[in-house]
């Protein structure tokens, strides 16, 4: 490249902001440690031959898509869009996770399906006639390589001529935090959602975090404009510090809720679950199985066996039991219909394999039966069937593990559930009487009792 470029252009250190450069000819041209501020280069040629060091021209696959502007359903994770013009630019379906994009031009652009989980965008990025009907917020790659999008805004319909870009600056406002001494990752999920439960304003479906060098990492969260963003941060530190204390003493995490907070809360913690689980990635720990289970007046949030994060409060009822997550790291809840649910914790009870019950009788035939109770119950109202079902699919999957390996408090909640729900619905249905007549030997087990 030294060679090539020698005897061409010599654009070192210039400001070339708002340059024009569409359709030129640039072999043996020198672009390094220039201002490329909004610099457009549609159709132009041969930069491959040039010096682009330093710059956003150099990574090959974002000077194709400033050179053409078309990048439909390229993944763009992390790229280097700062400054970048992309006026006009077809981005559609296109994933902008990580992007930085600090003083880019998106005017004119179409980003329908798009998604930008943590992109990072400053209030001189400009999205001026941006073409967009809906975005999504996460997204992550599945074992077979296709990205699954999720948290799609708007929640319901599409953004209106100029919606986006509004809706774009209202949620700029972020609040900075620094910690010193790296993070700890369940101390600060547990302190984005309880800050989220006493402060109105707080976006826990945004944020971004960054490592700065030697232990430091900084983490920007998302709030809306009217926020109190003091009281935020104040909430979010004094809740870390709380919870990173706790957590060395190995003391359980206790959310704090009012009555009228359920709602809430459930939302909070489906929204979570990825975040829990992107957590999980960022500090290497992905083979780490995350759940979230609900029952009665407590809803744990379960990294491995044995470490808990509990929420409790008074009064509080999450409904019945229900579940998000699970060994595969996939959503099973409420967006499931009965049907897709059935087949689901079929599957799960095929998988497994010679597991024997003290008095003979094989597990896979007690789960079978007691999952063809339930969807055959006329007693059973469809949220219970669902609700049960997910207490199969839990005994299923602890079933498929060694007897030393199981989690008794999983488990037990599972069959809590599966009790609590039948006393509901009175002796005279199918799922009392399977519950009267085999709950104790799951229980046994699954080493509940003596």
């Amino acid at each position: 490249m030294f060679w090539a470029a020698t005897g061409g252009t010599s654009f070192y250190g210039c400001n070339l902001t708002d340059a024009c450069f569409d359709g030129a000819d640039l072999p043996h041209t020198d672009f390094r440690k220039a201002k490329l501020t909004r610099a457009s280069f549609e159709g132009a040629t041969r930069l491959d031959l040039s010096r682009l060091q330093g710059t956003i021209l150099e990574p090959p696959k974002v000077r194709k898509l400033l050179t053409s502007k078309i990048g439909c359903d390229e993944d763009y994770t992390g790229a280097n869009f700062n400054g970048a013009n992309l006026r006009g630019a077809n981005l559609t379906g296109a994933i902008l996770a990580s992007v930085q994009a600090l003083d880019a031009d998106f005017s004119g652009a179409t980003l329908t399906g798009a998604c930008i989980q943590g992109w990072n965008i400053n209030q001189n990025t400009c999205f001026n006639n941006v073409i967009c009907e809906k975005i999504y917020l996460k997204c992550f790659r599945h074992s077979n390589g296709n990205f699954i999008l999720s948290e799609q805004k708007p929640d319901s319909g599409i953004f209106q001529p100029g919606e986006f870009a509004k809706w774009m600056k209202e949620i700029y406002d972020t609040v900075d935090l620094i910690f010193q001494k790296g993070l700890n990752w369940k101390a600060f999920a547990f302190a984005m959602t309880q800050t989220a439960i006493d402060n109105d304003g707080l976006d826990v479906s945004r944020y971004q975090i960054e490592n700065q060098g030697e232990g430091v990492m900084s983490v920007k969260v998302g709030v809306t404009p009217e926020a109190n963003k003091a009281e935020i941060h104040e909430g979010i530190v004094k809740n870390y510090d709380s919870a990173v204390q706790m957590l060395d003493r190995g003391a359980p995490l206790f959310l704090q809720a009012k009555n009228n907070q359920i709602e809430e809360i459930r939302d909070l913690l489906r929204s979570q679950w990825q975040e829990f689980r992107e957590f999980v990635n960022v500090f290497s720990e992905a083979n780490r199985s995350i759940s979230i289970h609900g029952e009665g007046n407590r809803v744990y949030i379960l990294k491995q066996a044995g470490d808990i994060m509990e929420t409790k409060s008074e009064g509080f009822n999450v409904g019945g039991n229900f579940a998000i997550g699970g060994d595969n790291m996939t959503m099973t809840g409420a967006q499931l219909t009965l049907g897709d649910l059935t087949g689901q914790v079929t599957n799960t009870i095929q998988e497994l394999h010679d597991v024997k019950s003290e008095n003979g009788q094989d597990l896979v035939n007690i789960l079978t039966n007691l999952q063809q109770s339930i969807t055959t119950d006329p007693a059973l109202a469809e949220n219970q069937q669902k609700r049960a079902l997910k207490a199969v699919e839990t005994l299923a999957k602890e079933g498929k593990k060694p007897p030393e390996e199981r989690d008794q408090d999983i488990a037990g909640m599972a069959l809590d559930a599966l009790q609590g729900i039948s006393a509901t619905v009175g002796h005279a249905s199918k799922l009392a009487e399977f519950a009267e007549k085999y709950l104790p030997t799951l229980s046994k087990l699954f080493g509940l009792v003596g």
